[in-house]
């Protein structure tokens, strides 16, 4: 597979999931999944064909590769008194939902396998493309396009929730997204990357354009009336200053760029329906829409799910199925999500699940912050800040809402995050030229 292919492949994706509504249909989600499986399947013929296999050794394949066989385990049928002992309570469950004649003598894990099933496919597709990215691009011009692509797109997508918001001031969708805080999510993870271009040194004109397309996306996450999206990005920002100072070749940049984003903050908090946004964030912590009941649904109850399935979890994308019976007021709606991805994950996944999880992304985080560190390379080290921080302010924001659970901005996150890897792992020969 050339790199032009390649790099076409993962535009259309970007683009495409994004723009049909963040791939949340049944359509959209199978054609993106269709893509990048196309793309893997490729890379794998491209090296059958030359019979040289050639993987980045990065300790990451071993717990992605865990936890895509936790997700298969899960859907395996297994036999009753074996699963009696792995998950008591989900037997208990099958007891009091399948009558006993037509009760199969072997049953899975997950207590709706066919959205555990639907979930795996995402998680190939993530992944996929996530080991695609860090072992096929390799050259600066390559990422250097796919970060402009992701920079410019994510102000077109701006401008055209802009135009929306205004045309219809109460609705809660905002750009191609159908609710405002998975936009918010989704700029929140490209303006950093705006950032680490307005880093370089280059010439003003050209700067001028990344600062234009940062503070329209800036504008378009206020408009948005998100309140986490607002909280996440002012910790995005606080995350850009403190890593800068931790680069000689940034500390004489960072003052700079936290006064100028400042401005625009109160720029927008003083003059652009300041009213309105301040408004929402002062209900962001009362008691009965966030701490306890995080948007409608408690996590305490979250938590119950996690004790009554403690090791293996319920099954990936069953929490909808199983949210209802744990409700603790009888006014709570019933949620597919629980607006805290950590939650979700330890009741879905277990224990088990939540660990190897963690050892991914730690293991990622910790490798990509310690070779950053390292580099001195004006260059690599500006976009790989704005990358670093992109992904933080996600894992942040999951605390808050379900932006992972939405195909678009969960591909987004592993393009970044394979992006990121690749930017401090060039050669300095590519870096110069």
């Amino acid at each position: 597979m050339s790199d032009f292919v390649f790099t076409l492949l993962l535009c259309f994706l970007i683009i495409f999931s994004c723009l049909s509504f963040g791939s949340v249909t049944i359509l959209p989600l199978t054609i993106v999944e269709t893509i990048a499986g196309f793309a893997v399947l490729l890379w794998l013929l491209e090296m059958a064909y030359k019979r040289k296999l050639v993987f980045l050794k990065t300790g990451l394949f071993l717990p992605a590769l865990l936890f895509l066989g936790l997700a298969i385990f899960q859907l395996i049928p297994l036999p009753i008194s074996f699963l009696r002992v792995v998950s008591f309570n989900t037997v208990y469950l099958y007891e009091k939902l399948i009558p006993d004649n037509i009760r199969p003598v072997f049953l899975p894990l997950s207590i709706h396998p066919d959205m555990t099933l639907a979930e795996l496919f995402k998680l190939f597709t993530y992944l996929g493309i996530f080991f695609l990215i860090i072992n096929k691009v390799k050259k600066i011009s390559q990422i250097a396009f796919l970060i402009n692509l992701i920079i410019f797109f994510g102000m077109f997508i701006s401008i055209f929730g802009l135009i929306i918001k205004f045309r219809y001031p109460a609705s809660s969708s905002f750009g191609p997204f159908v609710y405002r805080n998975n936009f918010a999510g989704y700029i929140n993870m490209i303006i950093p990357l705006s950032v680490g271009y307005f880093l370089i040194n280059m010439h003003f004109p050209r700067r001028l354009i990344y600062i234009f397309a940062s503070a329209i996306m800036t504008l378009a996450l206020f408009l948005s009336l998100s309140r986490g999206g607002v909280l996440i990005y002012i910790s995005v920002l606080l995350l850009i200053f403190l890593l800068s100072r931790l680069k000689e070749t940034l500390k004489e940049r960072a003052p700079v760029l936290i006064i100028w984003f400042l401005l625009i903050l109160l720029l927008f908090i003083f003059f652009l329906k300041a009213g309105v946004v301040w408004n929402r964030l002062a209900t962001l912590f009362k008691r009965e829409s966030f701490v306890v009941l995080g948007h409608g649904y408690s996590w305490l109850d979250v938590l119950r799910i996690w004790r009554d399935f403690p090791i293996f979890g319920t099954g990936l994308g069953t929490f909808g199925s199983i949210s209802a019976m744990y409700k603790s007021l009888s006014g709570q709606g019933l949620y597919v999500y629980a607006h805290n991805d950590y939650l979700q994950l330890l009741s879905e996944a277990g224990l088990a699940g939540f660990i190897i999880a963690a050892i991914f992304f730690g293991l990622y985080l910790f490798s990509t912050i310690k070779l950053w560190l390292k580099r001195r390379e004006p260059y690599v080290v500006c976009l790989a800040l704005g990358g670093i921080c992109s992904i933080l302010g996600m894992l942040i924001y999951s605390l808050l809402d379900f932006n992972l659970h939405i195909p678009a901005v969960a591909l987004l996150f592993f393009i970044i995050m394979g992006l990121v890897y690749r930017i401090i792992l060039l050669e300095r020969k590519d870096e110069a030229r």
